[in-house]
């Protein structure tokens, strides 16, 4: 609201009207402009979802066009089309299968560099990698390592890892974490 009227008088209520603005179906007001709400019988608007030819449901077990009054989100939603379970999204991995809690290496590669070099297959005049018999480029080998399953790495819910800790006892107390049962 304003203090001065523009030629430097204080602002009153005889002398300036700071009322003014629309409000939708504002009852008896005299303040503000009343203004009425459209359409009061509306039945298919805009993104209307209709079961007809055109569309089919995508679960066959649930409710076509749901008005679901939470969010579809993960680690939130136990039903999906008012009355179908949702195993699916209870964790943050998009399928439960490939939940991993823990970073772990599955592929090494090693690029045989050395070996290469003491092979004879690094020329140091061309500075290139060149096969010693008809002097082809031939790059170092890139070998995959296996390795062996990292169990600390492969957690499961009926078995999501293990808590060591020390009590004041010399040799630390190993525990097992409980099974997950729920949805966190």
């Amino acid at each position: 609201m304003s203090i001065q009227q523009v030629n430097g008088d204080p602002v009153s209520t005889a002398s300036t009207d700071n009322n003014g603005g629309s409000v939708i179906n504002g009852g008896s007001t005299t303040t503000l402009n009343n203004v009425s709400l459209g359409y009061s019988d509306v039945e298919v608007f805009g993104s209307t979802v209709l079961d007809n030819d055109h569309a089919d449901k995508s679960i066959d077990a649930g409710i076509f066009a749901f008005d679901n009054n939470r969010p579809v989100a993960k680690r939130v939603t136990t039903t999906l089309a008012g009355e179908v379970s949702n195993t699916t999204l209870r964790s943050g991995a998009s399928q439960p299968g490939l939940i991993r809690s823990v970073h772990k290496l599955e592929v090494l590669r090693t690029r045989r560099l050395t070996a290469a070099i003491r092979s004879g297959k690094w020329n140091i005049f061309k500075g290139k990698f060149l096969n010693n018999q008809n002097q082809t480029a031939d790059k170092p080998v890139v070998a995959v390592d296996s390795l062996a399953t990292d169990n600390a790495a492969n957690p499961s819910r009926s078995a999501p890892g293990q808590l060591i800790y020390k009590t004041g006892a010399p040799v630390p107390v190993q525990d097992d974490y409980k099974e997950k049962t729920g949805w966190s």
